[in-house]
């Protein structure tokens, strides 16, 4: 009888492990958005090689430049980016998370920046820094990150809806799904430079 009574003991405690071990693993829609969204705001190296085929991801991360200036639009854009998940709707295994985002709105820079640029070459035609092309594009992305930090300085911000679509990977987890659309919205429809 003995016997018996700690083999059900030892079914019990075993099945108790196992679900502990299921929950402890188990990571929810809301975690996964959250997790996607921390990433962005702080630029983590996993969550940005995650999206590394989205236009402005790769964008942000493997712009051309000096490593100073790169840094400089990197933390302009990002430095009045928040955000809230305002809910998540799952449904067997897939799920979508509403996130309100406040940010800056930097869709005036790109005209601002293509007219001081056309100005600075104008200007300095004849130049040695315009004639060097690597140099020109230093200047170029200088101007073009300093109006940026312009707009960022401000603090001006207004908030915005986006919609993260969620699938579950089989293993008790879910990826969350960045389009272009969605991460120029995060950035504050910022657009990209043509490169000449």
């Amino acid at each position: 009888m003995g016997a018996i009574i700690n083999v059900i003991i030892t079914m019990i405690i075993t099945a108790s492990l196992q679900m502990g071990m299921i929950d402890a693993t188990q990571v929810s829609p809301q975690q996964a958005a959250t997790e996607c969204m921390d990433g962005i705001v702080a630029m983590e190296e996993e969550t940005m090689d995650r999206y590394a085929g989205n236009t402005y991801v790769n964008f942000l991360v493997n712009l051309e430049g000096d490593e100073e200036t790169v840094a400089r639009m990197q933390k302009a854009i990002l430095s009045n980016l928040t955000y809230r998940i305002e809910a998540v709707e799952q449904r067997d295994d897939a799920a979508v998370a509403k996130v309100v985002i406040t940010q800056c709105d930097f869709s005036g820079v790109l005209k601002k920046y293509e007219k001081k640029a056309y100005k600075y070459i104008s200007e300095h035609l004849y130049d040695e820094a315009t004639t060097d092309k690597k140099k020109l594009n230093e200047k170029c992305l200088d101007i073009y990150v300093s109006q940026i930090e312009k707009v960022a300085k401000a603090g001006k911000t207004s908030e915005h809806t986006i919609y993260i679509p969620m699938f579950s990977d089989g293993y008790n987890g879910w990826n969350a799904q960045l389009d272009d659309e969605t991460m120029k919205t995060i950035i504050g429809d910022l657009a990209i430079p043509e490169t000449r």
